[in-house]
């Protein structure tokens, strides 16, 4: 049996998707921790959402939702599929002070309430009345094609029915109602927790700089700066936004975005041609 302090991973990652940022966050704090024990290898790859690599059916055997993040690796019978699973995992097993029993509780509650909002959902983009009711997935087109396996045709259909009971809904303007009310109330929360704290300086992480760096942290600064990027900014609490901007301009957060903001705009390049995105 292999231990885990010979564990080697792989990380399944878009550069620009949020829930990739929040994986690859908790990669690159997990290290700066108390008692942290990092496995023998972690390798980024790199999975061109954009162009619908995630829709791939060698990608679709690794994760069947067809979504980043993924992670697999020699100790895991199976992958994670999802940045709050991969997180949590990474904290039990290799940076507990990422997940201190005094605060396990609220952070996992915390945790599960964040990544139960559909991101698409306030991520301001501008549906049609079409999407608003059902929003496509790329992979209906795919579908429609004769010349696919009967194996990928049916990956296919697993991944869409998924599509369709999450992001196929995330336009509806009830959901997308319900996910500006949720986030305020978590951003709210979580400036009590730090009041709570005792937090009185800016940069300091949620339970203080005694706790040091959570998992709810690593999640946190890529979901709030991405709000303030697509102009969401009143939902945060002004501590959170200062917080945000001192954390931004960090070592750490320069290892997962190198200067760059959350979200891809042509005007930076292909992705593809971003070699610095592409390992750790």
């Amino acid at each position: 049996m292999i231990g885990l302090h010979n564990a080697e991973y792989t990380l399944y990652s878009s550069p620009f998707s949020l829930y990739s940022m929040m994986a690859r966050h908790t990669v690159q704090l997990g290290p700066t921790t108390y008692g942290a024990k990092p496995p023998q290898k972690i390798t980024l790859g790199f999975v061109n959402h954009g162009k619908n690599e995630n829709l791939r059916e060698s990608y679709l055997k690794v994760n069947p939702k067809g979504q980043v993040p993924a992670m697999t690796g020699n100790v895991l019978e199976r992958a994670l599929t999802d940045s709050h699973s991969i997180s949590l995992y990474l904290a039990e097993k290799h940076y507990p002070a990422m997940l201190p029993p005094q605060h396990e509780t609220i952070i996992r509650d915390l945790l599960k309430r964040i990544h139960a909002i559909y991101g698409l959902s306030f991520n301001k983009k501008k549906p049609t009345p079409e999407m608003m009711q059902h929003n496509p997935s790329p992979a209906e087109d795919i579908l429609r094609r004769t010349d696919i396996s009967p194996e990928y045709r049916k990956a296919l259909e697993v991944k869409l029915t998924f599509h369709n009971e999450n992001n196929g809904v995330a336009f509806q303007p009830a959901i997308v109602a319900k996910a500006y009310t949720d986030l305020r109330a978590i951003f709210t929360e979580i400036t009590e927790h730090r009041k709570q704290s005792g937090v009185s300086n800016d940069a300091d992480w949620t339970f203080g700089a005694e706790v040091g760096p959570t998992v709810l942290d690593s999640h946190l600064l890529p979901l709030v700066l991405r709000c303030i990027e697509v102009g969401n900014d009143e939902l945060i609490p002004q501590e959170l936004q200062r917080w945000a901007e001192i954390k931004v301009k960090g070592p750490v957060w320069q290892k997962v975005m190198h200067g760059r903001p959350t979200r891809w705009d042509p005007s930076m390049g292909p992705v593809e041609e971003m070699q610095d995105m592409m390992s750790f």
